[in-house]
């Protein structure tokens, strides 16, 4: 009897202190983790993924010796982003990861997802020749309408081929051994090409660049980016002359900055530093004729900033939106979605290419409504796994606007629709509709312009078919597949 007491009292005292870890953990996490961006919930993830890549890669970023010396690949590729010391003790960092893999659940409940009618009266499909001898399998990293040249330019990352087509989609220029382009800014008649560097794939390389382009070889604009994802020209400072707006995702260090021209050098202004840049809308704002900048940071602090412009190229940073460091925050877009005169946000989670590649619920589309004063409430979320790009447009020509969406890491097995989903504005919701040309390719980019200038607006995408699945495998159909499609508007 007395054993089995000595046994019972040992088990609630480990019980005891178990929970007490437990506690102390939370409250750590808080303190170390918190500081940097919002703290995830230990419900975002499951057990497995917490304890076999999320918690090792937080303990790199935290310095911590005893967890970065028994990684392995592709993990220890990372050890290099550690700090020069250690921001924890041993003791605290075994109490944080106490809490993450006692609280975290098994697996993570999928939301049971809405019928996706197809909406086939919209769009004439078009699947494009674009494809040179002995080509691989295409991954489109860019593609961009030019509207008033009645063109679309796309970059082929694999093939290392950079198109121009005409109007029906037929090539015009070809341009080769080109780095992996992200962005492409029409600017005075040319082009401006932002290239992340040889590769999309995250690497510490620091060889990103920015040409401009009109014919032949890209000239050498800025060069030593840190894995630059676009760059946008818009005259800042009201003196006739544009300046220009990088977003580096960077690996260590990135940020997103103001571009002056000095004579025939640009110089760098960094308005934040932090990693993960992506995007930018620009807009005046308030109304004072200055323009404003509205940004993603999808890296790290996951978060939506608005720069307002105070004259001289200087600006105030505020806040709008943040999310937790794991959702994936990977596109935004703005526009009145709710016909009350003001700009509301709209913006996917769905970057599923990093630690954690599973399916997960709160990947999909969100829509934020302005309140009044660029404050934004959530007004609706629609499941989109591994939802990668957003875009607002007045798609059926009715006067509101229509969101189209595209997902790089769809759930291949149980939803290969939603790999674009057309989400058409009601009034009071969105009607949602699937596109049916997912057997044609993995949608990786988009853009939306009026390509042939008939008063509609039309829809290009690219296709990037060789990434990693969270879920389901690859369609067999994409082996054959010609990457760009256009999705000719019919309204008119």
């Amino acid at each position: 009897m007395r054993k089995i007491l000595g046994l019972l009292l040992f088990l609630g005292i480990a019980v005891a202190s178990c929970k007490r870890d437990v506690k102390e953990g939370e409250q750590l996490a808080k303190q170390y983790c918190a500081s940097c961006h919002m703290l995830p919930s230990p419900a975002l993830l499951p057990q497995n993924v917490w304890k076999y890549s999320t918690l090792p890669y937080m303990g790199i970023m935290l310095g911590v010796s005893h967890e970065i010396d028994q990684l392995e690949k592709p993990l220890s590729d990372y050890a290099i982003m550690r700090p020069a010391s250690q921001m924890i003790p041993d003791e605290d960092w075994e109490k944080i990861k106490e809490y993450y893999l006692t609280e975290a659940p098994k697996e993570l409940a999928m939301p049971a997802y809405p019928a996706l009618p197809e909406e086939n009266e919209l769009f004439a499909i078009e699947d494009l020749a674009v494809s040179k001898a002995n080509a691989t399998i295409p991954n489109f990293t860019a593609v961009r309408i030019d509207a008033l040249k009645h063109q679309i330019v796309a970059g082929d990352q694999s093939n290392r081929v950079i198109w121009v087509l005409d109007a029906t989609g037929k090539p015009k220029q070809q341009l080769e051994n080109q780095d992996a382009l992200t962005y492409i800014e029409p600017w005075k008649g040319q082009y401006l090409f932002t290239f992340i560097g040889t590769t999309t794939q995250a690497n510490p390389d620091v060889n990103g660049s920015i040409k401009a382009y009109t014919s032949g070889e890209p000239n050498m604009l800025i060069k030593g980016l840190n894995r630059p994802i676009e760059l946008k020209a818009r005259d800042l400072d009201g003196d006739g002359q544009d300046e220009l707006i990088s977003s580096e995702f960077g690996f260590m260090q990135g940020g997103m900055s103001v571009w002056k021209k000095k004579g025939t050098n640009w110089t760098k202004k960094t308005l934040n530093p932090q990693t993960g840049a992506t995007h930018v809308y620009v807009r005046d704002f308030n109304g004072d004729g200055r323009l404003d900048i509205v940004t993603l940071f999808a890296q790290g602090d996951e978060r939506i900033m608005l720069y307002t412009n105070k004259g001289g190229l200087n600006f105030e940073e505020t806040r709008l939106l943040r999310f937790p460091s794991i959702y994936g925050t990977s596109s935004f877009d703005m526009g009145d979605v709710d016909g009350d005169g003001d700009l509301d946000i709209v913006c996917t989670a769905g970057d599923n290419a990093d630690f954690s590649t599973i399916l997960k619920p709160y990947h999909g589309v969100y829509v934020y409504t302005n309140q009044g004063n660029m404050t934004f409430k959530q007004q609706a979320f629609y499941p989109q796994n591994g939802a990668t790009k957003v875009m607002l447009a007045d798609l059926d020509a009715d006067g509101d606007q229509d969101i189209i969406s595209i997902a790089l890491f769809p759930d291949v097995a149980n939803r290969p629709a939603e790999g674009l989903i057309y989400f058409e504005n009601t009034g009071k919701a969105f009607n949602q509709r699937s596109i049916p040309v997912n057997h044609l390719g993995r949608w990786s980019v988009m853009d939306i312009a009026d390509i042939e200038g008939d008063g509609d607006l039309d829809v290009v995408l690219g296709s990037h078919a060789v990434a990693k699945f969270p879920a389901g495998g690859f369609d067999p159909a994409w082996k054959t597949a010609k990457g760009i499609l256009i999705l000719r508007n019919k309204k008119r």
